[in-house]
Protein backbone atom coordinates (compact mmCIF):
# COMPACT_ATOMS: atom_id res chain seq x y z
CA UNK A 1 0.00 0.00 0.00
CA UNK A 2 1.80 3.49 -0.71
CA UNK A 3 2.83 5.30 2.33
CA UNK A 4 1.60 8.55 1.26
CA UNK A 5 -2.14 8.50 0.36
CA UNK A 6 -4.45 10.46 1.93
CA UNK A 7 -6.81 9.80 5.04
CA UNK A 8 -9.61 10.37 2.32
CA UNK A 9 -8.36 7.94 -0.16
CA UNK A 10 -8.11 5.42 2.68
CA UNK A 11 -11.19 5.60 3.96
CA UNK A 12 -12.29 4.80 0.30
CA UNK A 13 -10.21 1.88 -0.01
CA UNK A 14 -12.48 0.76 3.14
CA UNK A 15 -15.46 1.29 1.34
CA UNK A 16 -15.10 -0.38 -2.04
CA UNK A 17 -13.65 -3.36 -0.12
CA UNK A 18 -16.66 -3.56 2.18
CA UNK A 19 -18.89 -3.09 -0.99
CA UNK A 20 -17.43 -6.79 -2.32
CA UNK A 21 -17.17 -8.71 1.04
CA UNK A 22 -21.32 -7.41 1.81
CA UNK A 23 -22.22 -8.25 -2.17
CA UNK A 24 -20.30 -11.75 -1.38
CA UNK A 25 -21.05 -12.84 2.18
CA UNK A 26 -24.11 -10.56 3.15
CA UNK A 27 -23.71 -8.46 6.36
CA UNK A 28 -23.68 -11.04 8.56
CA UNK A 29 -21.27 -13.22 7.08
CA UNK A 30 -18.95 -10.44 6.15
CA UNK A 31 -15.68 -10.35 8.23
CA UNK A 32 -13.82 -6.95 9.09
CA UNK A 33 -11.04 -8.68 8.89
CA UNK A 34 -12.11 -9.59 4.73
CA UNK A 35 -12.70 -6.16 4.43
CA UNK A 36 -9.31 -5.11 5.90
CA UNK A 37 -7.17 -7.37 4.00
CA UNK A 38 -8.85 -6.53 0.89
CA UNK A 39 -8.57 -2.89 1.66
CA UNK A 40 -5.08 -3.20 2.36
CA UNK A 41 -5.12 -1.53 5.69
CA UNK A 42 -4.95 -3.20 8.92
CA UNK A 43 -8.43 -3.66 11.19
CA UNK A 44 -7.70 -1.01 13.61
CA UNK A 45 -7.94 1.65 10.52
CA UNK A 46 -11.17 0.75 9.78
CA UNK A 47 -12.53 1.44 13.99
CA UNK A 48 -10.56 4.49 13.50
CA UNK A 49 -13.60 5.28 10.43
CA UNK A 50 -16.30 3.30 11.41
CA UNK A 51 -17.34 3.02 14.86
CA UNK A 52 -18.61 -0.73 13.67
CA UNK A 53 -19.37 -3.00 10.59
CA UNK A 54 -23.04 -1.53 11.15
CA UNK A 55 -21.67 2.37 10.52
CA UNK A 56 -19.59 0.95 7.91
CA UNK A 57 -22.35 -0.89 6.11
CA UNK A 58 -25.05 2.50 6.30
CA UNK A 59 -22.20 4.91 5.23
CA UNK A 60 -21.55 2.36 2.21
CA UNK A 61 -25.39 3.10 1.27
CA UNK A 62 -25.28 6.53 1.89
CA UNK A 63 -22.48 7.49 -0.04
CA UNK A 64 -24.19 5.25 -3.03
CA UNK A 65 -27.34 6.91 -2.79
CA UNK A 66 -25.67 10.40 -2.66
CA UNK A 67 -23.88 9.63 -5.60
CA UNK A 68 -27.44 8.67 -7.08
CA UNK A 69 -29.19 12.07 -6.26
CA UNK A 70 -25.98 13.92 -8.23
CA UNK A 71 -26.63 12.04 -11.20
CA UNK A 72 -29.66 12.58 -11.30
CA UNK A 73 -29.13 16.57 -10.89
CA UNK A 74 -27.21 16.40 -13.42
CA UNK A 75 -29.26 14.44 -15.44
CA UNK A 76 -31.75 16.87 -15.30
CA UNK A 77 -29.78 20.11 -15.55
CA UNK A 78 -30.41 20.54 -11.37
CA UNK A 79 -28.14 23.11 -9.82
CA UNK A 80 -29.18 22.01 -6.51
CA UNK A 81 -31.26 19.15 -4.63
CA UNK A 82 -34.19 21.69 -3.99
CA UNK A 83 -34.09 22.11 -7.73
CA UNK A 84 -34.27 18.48 -8.40
CA UNK A 85 -37.54 18.34 -6.24
CA UNK A 86 -39.07 21.28 -7.97
CA UNK A 87 -41.85 20.03 -9.68
CA UNK A 88 -41.84 22.90 -12.54
CA UNK A 89 -38.62 21.61 -14.38
CA UNK A 90 -40.32 18.63 -15.09
CA UNK A 91 -41.43 18.49 -18.61
CA UNK A 92 -42.25 15.07 -20.70
CA UNK A 93 -38.68 15.33 -22.34
CA UNK A 94 -36.99 15.67 -18.44
CA UNK A 95 -39.24 12.81 -17.27
CA UNK A 96 -37.67 10.49 -20.10
CA UNK A 97 -34.78 11.35 -19.07
CA UNK A 98 -34.61 11.20 -15.77
CA UNK A 99 -36.06 7.46 -15.95
CA UNK A 100 -34.09 6.46 -18.52
CA UNK A 101 -31.03 7.78 -16.52
CA UNK A 102 -32.42 6.20 -13.47
CA UNK A 103 -32.60 2.52 -15.20
CA UNK A 104 -29.13 2.88 -16.18
CA UNK A 105 -27.89 4.03 -12.97
CA UNK A 106 -29.66 1.11 -11.25
CA UNK A 107 -28.01 -1.85 -13.38
CA UNK A 108 -24.36 0.22 -12.60
CA UNK A 109 -25.83 -0.16 -8.96
CA UNK A 110 -26.60 -3.59 -9.16
CA UNK A 111 -24.05 -4.93 -6.19
CA UNK A 112 -25.58 -1.86 -3.19
CA UNK A 113 -29.09 -2.82 -4.40
CA UNK A 114 -28.26 -6.86 -3.94
CA UNK A 115 -26.46 -6.19 -0.87
CA UNK A 116 -29.73 -3.79 0.40
CA UNK A 117 -32.60 -6.45 -1.10
CA UNK A 118 -30.46 -9.07 0.63
CA UNK A 119 -30.39 -7.23 4.17
CA UNK A 120 -34.18 -6.06 3.94
CA UNK A 121 -35.91 -9.73 3.24
CA UNK A 122 -33.21 -11.46 5.58
CA UNK A 123 -34.62 -12.28 8.89
CA UNK A 124 -32.55 -9.82 10.50
CA UNK A 125 -32.69 -8.94 14.21
CA UNK A 126 -31.57 -5.62 13.42
CA UNK A 127 -34.67 -3.74 12.62
CA UNK A 128 -33.45 -0.42 13.29
CA UNK A 129 -31.00 -1.09 10.40
CA UNK A 130 -33.44 -2.27 8.09
CA UNK A 131 -35.76 0.83 8.70
CA UNK A 132 -32.87 3.34 8.34
CA UNK A 133 -31.80 1.78 4.66
CA UNK A 134 -35.02 1.83 3.82
CA UNK A 135 -35.16 5.98 4.79
CA UNK A 136 -32.14 6.34 2.87
CA UNK A 137 -33.21 4.42 -0.03
CA UNK A 138 -35.86 5.62 -0.24
CA UNK A 139 -35.06 8.96 0.37
CA UNK A 140 -37.57 10.77 -2.03
CA UNK A 141 -40.38 9.01 -0.32
CA UNK A 142 -39.74 11.66 2.20
CA UNK A 143 -39.11 14.64 0.32
CA UNK A 144 -42.34 13.92 -1.89
CA UNK A 145 -44.64 13.56 1.28
CA UNK A 146 -42.83 16.82 2.42
CA UNK A 147 -43.61 18.53 -0.62
CA UNK A 148 -47.75 17.75 -1.02
CA UNK A 149 -48.04 18.76 2.76
CA UNK A 150 -46.55 22.14 2.02
CA UNK A 151 -48.87 22.09 -0.80
CA UNK A 152 -52.07 21.49 1.30
CA UNK A 153 -52.72 18.03 -0.41
CA UNK A 154 -55.19 15.86 1.54
CA UNK A 155 -53.27 13.59 3.79
CA UNK A 156 -55.43 10.88 2.09
CA UNK A 157 -53.86 11.80 -1.45
CA UNK A 158 -50.82 11.97 -0.05
CA UNK A 159 -50.88 8.10 1.32
CA UNK A 160 -52.60 6.88 -2.41
CA UNK A 161 -49.53 9.04 -4.02
CA UNK A 162 -46.91 7.57 -1.75
CA UNK A 163 -47.66 3.74 -2.09
CA UNK A 164 -48.09 3.74 -6.01
CA UNK A 165 -44.54 5.57 -5.99
CA UNK A 166 -42.95 2.67 -3.32
CA UNK A 167 -44.68 0.00 -5.28
CA UNK A 168 -44.94 0.68 -8.58
CA UNK A 169 -41.21 2.44 -8.96
CA UNK A 170 -38.93 2.28 -5.97
CA UNK A 171 -39.56 -1.79 -5.44
CA UNK A 172 -39.83 -2.55 -9.26
CA UNK A 173 -36.48 -0.74 -9.85
CA UNK A 174 -34.89 -2.29 -7.43
CA UNK A 175 -36.10 -6.21 -8.10
CA UNK A 176 -35.62 -5.74 -11.51
CA UNK A 177 -32.08 -4.36 -11.09
CA UNK A 178 -30.81 -7.57 -8.62
CA UNK A 179 -33.32 -10.30 -9.70
CA UNK A 180 -34.11 -9.33 -13.69
CA UNK A 181 -31.37 -11.47 -15.19
CA UNK A 182 -32.11 -13.90 -13.40
CA UNK A 183 -36.10 -13.62 -14.13
CA UNK A 184 -35.23 -13.66 -17.86
CA UNK A 185 -33.26 -16.54 -17.69
CA UNK A 186 -35.38 -18.83 -15.82
CA UNK A 187 -38.53 -17.83 -17.79
CA UNK A 188 -37.03 -17.19 -20.88
CA UNK A 189 -37.82 -13.65 -21.41
CA UNK A 190 -36.01 -11.22 -22.92
CA UNK A 191 -34.00 -8.55 -21.09
CA UNK A 192 -34.04 -5.80 -23.66
CA UNK A 193 -38.00 -6.19 -23.33
CA UNK A 194 -38.23 -6.36 -19.64
CA UNK A 195 -36.19 -3.21 -19.20
CA UNK A 196 -38.35 -1.35 -22.08
CA UNK A 197 -41.55 -2.62 -20.47
CA UNK A 198 -40.66 -1.31 -16.84
CA UNK A 199 -38.97 1.90 -18.06
CA UNK A 200 -42.22 2.59 -19.47
CA UNK A 201 -44.03 1.77 -16.27
CA UNK A 202 -41.99 4.25 -14.29
CA UNK A 203 -42.17 6.38 -16.79
CA UNK A 204 -46.12 6.60 -17.17
CA UNK A 205 -45.95 6.71 -13.27
CA UNK A 206 -43.78 9.73 -13.15
CA UNK A 207 -45.81 11.65 -15.42
CA UNK A 208 -49.09 10.84 -14.05
CA UNK A 209 -47.38 12.10 -10.42
CA UNK A 210 -46.14 15.42 -11.91
CA UNK A 211 -49.09 16.04 -13.64
CA UNK A 212 -51.32 15.24 -10.18
CA UNK A 213 -48.84 18.00 -8.77
CA UNK A 214 -49.18 20.20 -11.72
CA UNK A 215 -52.86 20.52 -11.15
CA UNK A 216 -53.33 20.78 -7.85
CA UNK A 217 -50.76 23.44 -7.53
CA UNK A 218 -52.46 24.78 -10.63
CA UNK A 219 -55.95 24.65 -8.69
CA UNK A 220 -54.54 26.32 -5.62
CA UNK A 221 -53.08 29.21 -7.35
CA UNK A 222 -56.64 30.18 -8.86
CA UNK A 223 -58.41 29.40 -5.59
CA UNK A 224 -56.22 32.06 -3.95
CA UNK A 225 -56.82 34.29 -6.89
CA UNK A 226 -60.42 34.05 -6.20
CA UNK A 227 -60.30 34.92 -3.00
CA UNK A 228 -58.03 37.90 -3.51
CA UNK A 229 -60.32 39.15 -6.27
CA UNK A 230 -63.34 38.67 -3.33
CA UNK A 231 -61.82 40.55 -0.84
CA UNK A 232 -60.91 43.25 -2.70
CA UNK A 233 -64.35 43.92 -3.53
Amino acid sequence: MPGKENSQERRQWILDAALEVFYEFGFDGARVDEIAKRAGVNQALIYYYFKSKEELYLELINQNVDEMIQEKKNSVGAANTEELYNIDIYNADVIKRLVDHVMRIAKEKEKIFSIILGELFRNSRRKNNSSETFKILLHSIDVSRKGMRELGIDETQIERQLIKAIFFASLPVLTYTTLGDRLAEDYGLKKEMMQEVLTEQIYHFSKEYVEFIKEYNQGAKSAGKQGLSSSGG
